[in-house]
């Protein structure tokens, strides 16, 4: 089955308005995953706005690399994800196809999209210009556009499978037990995925937030530090902020993209 360019279009759609909405939870979720602090993350991010104010300490950093970058990672993993999992599964859907399908997605995506996403980190944690477009120049010129994008990408591919699986499977038990498809179970099933991903994706983010805003010369130094020197649950260290993060992002994700589609495609994603 052939990509739809309805599926492309409302997927890339989705991603550039959830980064809109969402960026200040992406740079709070990054910070503070760095910071060098004992206080919860609510208390973090009520300083950093008494510290710069709203715009300037969490909506506008990386702003625009970060809309760059979930704009391609959601045409690419969503909008092929419907023509990937029928492809690969024509007379069914099984769980296998929708995960391999998303780990196909979500890899190529992150691929694609690894520069912009090691700009907004930098945006994020060293504050290094809003929007994200001094830090994407300056990695260009570093030559260091891609550095830690093999962590990126497994995270990227992670986050995608577990995220389309676990979505698509809870539609598909709660499709079976007579619930109507529309919003309500979107947003159910969307709230079953963002529990899903924080869990498997959390120490892998983390770690990659640590690589590439440092100077380790590689990644299993980079590990071996962070174990060092705040020992094994620094792994886990801003679950609740990434949970936080994909909540809303995984909501907003599935109910702007099954809107858009049933608006350009004329139906929801079946």
């Amino acid at each position: 089955m052939a990509p739809q360019p309805g599926d492309i279009v409302a997927s890339m759609f989705t991603g550039t308005a959830v980064i809109l909405l969402t960026n200040p939870l992406d740079t709070v979720k990054n910070r503070y995953q760095v910071a060098n602090t004992r206080i919860g993350v609510f208390a973090f991010g009520a300083a950093e706005i008494k510290r710069l104010g709203l715009l300037r300490a969490l909506w506008l950093p990386g702003l625009a690399t970060n809309c760059c970058a979930c704009t391609m990672t959601c045409g690419v993993r969503i909008g092929l994800y419907p023509s990937l999992r029928d492809a690969i599964a024509p007379d069914a859907k099984t769980p296998g196809a929708m995960a391999l399908s998303g780990l196909i997605g979500g890899a190529l995506g992150y691929t694609l999209a690894a520069p912009f996403f090691h700009a907004t980190r930098l945006a994020h944690v060293r504050e290094d210009g809003l929007f994200g477009l001094r830090a994407l120049r300056r990695i260009g010129r570093e030559g260091s556009a891609y550095r830690g994008a093999g962590l990126l990408v497994a995270r990227g591919a992670t986050m995608s499978t577990t995220q389309l699986t676990t979505y698509d499977s809870a539609k598909g038990f709660c499709r079976d037990r007579g619930l109507e498809d529309g919003p309500a179970l979107h947003v159910l099933c969307s709230v079953a995925a963002s529990l899903a991903v924080a869990t498997a994706i959390v120490p892998l983010d983390v770690t990659l937030t640590h690589y590439q805003a440092g100077a380790s010369p590689s990644l299993v130094a980079c590990v071996r530090d962070m174990y060092q020197r705040h020992g094994p649950r620094v792994f886990v260290r801003g679950w609740l902020p990434l949970w936080a993060r994909f909540l809303p992002s995984s909501v907003l994700t599935f109910v702007i993209y099954k809107q858009a589609r049933k608006v350009l495609v004329g139906e929801f994603l079946k």
